[in-house]
């Protein structure tokens, strides 16, 4: 894995010479160390060289048209390169740093000049500049999201429907079809809901995965389900930037806390629960339309699902059914 190969790099001895991982057989891209242990990214700059100023964040920062000389196991050269470092203060950062930038670079044009790469780069240090403010999410919600992903068997076609933004309705939808996941750390299975979230749209059906949750300090934390399910999809750049940036924006500032906490893997896969939506108590209507925005918190553990089989198992189930409809749907236009 890429980070494992960056901690074996020597540090930097100077901020133009370094030692590095080439990225790329198209591109001249570099991951190396910096001088303080940092990881930095080198990005081949194939535009005329002028001036273009830098940019800082709380975390990262970025220059541009920098002349690096660098030296590989199999080569050495020296060219002009976007440089983009992690914060060498936040060591707890670098996988998820690396993770993502990796991610991102795989879809640069092989002579990227420097308004390709300011815009191929803008979005991340974007992400990384939100991770300086606070989220409201906790782990357990990001950790169960990334569970169902991995456990499904067809990892690439959950993630292309995973939402984008934390604060989506739905963490899953599809094709006339939605998915929730809820999370608890409590010994009963109590999850909070709106009511809108449970209305699904006439001719649509949703679903309600519960997952009851044990802390354990020797478990699985969000880190280690992002690896097993990044391995899985070597082969899609794009799915990949979105996995490490749905996971950089759901820790928001306080990543380092959230980054720690562990799970028993065991005790969620002896407690996983699929319900349909209708199966959820939920107020009967019709409710006064002046009234909006209800949440509320509903116990489930007296609740049976009517679904045949509700288990990790059968979410593949459903989304085998979904891809074999969109298939029939394609052929039928």
């Amino acid at each position: 894995m890429l980070t494992s190969k960056f901690s074996n790099l020597p540090r930097a001895k100077s901020t133009e010479d370094f030692i590095a991982l080439s990225l790329s057989t198209r591109r001249k891209d570099f991951l190396t160390k910096g001088v303080d242990g940092e990881p930095i990214f080198l990005l081949h700059d194939s535009s005329p060289k002028k001036y273009v100023p830098g940019i800082q964040y709380r975390y990262i920062n970025a220059q541009f048209h920098s002349t690096c000389r660098i030296k590989t196991n199999e080569d050495s050269l020296q060219d002009q390169f976007a440089v983009i470092a992690c914060d060498s203060e936040v060591p707890e950062l670098y996988e998820l740093f690396i993770n993502c930038f990796s991610a991102a670079i795989e879809s640069l044009p092989s002579k990227a000049v420097t308004k390709q790469l300011e815009s191929s780069i803008q979005d991340l240090l974007a992400l990384f500049r939100d991770m300086s403010r606070p989220n409201r999410r906790e782990a357990s919600g990001l950790w169960a999201e990334l569970f169902i992903i991995e456990r499904s068997e067809n990892t690439p076609k959950i993630l292309s429907y995973w939402h984008d933004d934390p604060y989506d309705r739905y963490d899953f939808s599809w094709k006339n079809a939605y998915l929730e996941v809820k999370s608890t750390t409590q010994p009963t299975r109590i999850h909070d809901f709106s009511v809108d979230q449970l209305c699904v749209p006439v001719n649509a059906v949703g679903y309600v995965a519960s997952l009851l949750m044990l802390p354990l300090g020797s478990g699985i934390g969000i880190m280690d389900i992002a690896r097993k399910i990044d391995n899985s999809i070597s082969g899609f750049p794009l799915l990949r930037k979105k996995l490490w940036s749905n996971i950089a924006k759901a820790l928001g500032s306080d990543f380092s806390e959230k980054i720690d906490r562990r799970f028993d893997l065991a005790f969620s896969e002896q407690n996983f629960m699929l319900y349909s939506m209708s199966d959820i108590p939920a107020f009967k209507n019709p409710i006064d339309t002046r009234i909006s925005s209800i949440r509320y918190k509903a116990s489930l553990d007296t609740t049976s699902s009517s679904l045949p089989q509700p288990t990790l198992d059968f979410v593949s189930e459903i989304l085998r059914t979904s891809s074999a409809s969109e298939r029939q749907a394609d052929q039928v236009t």
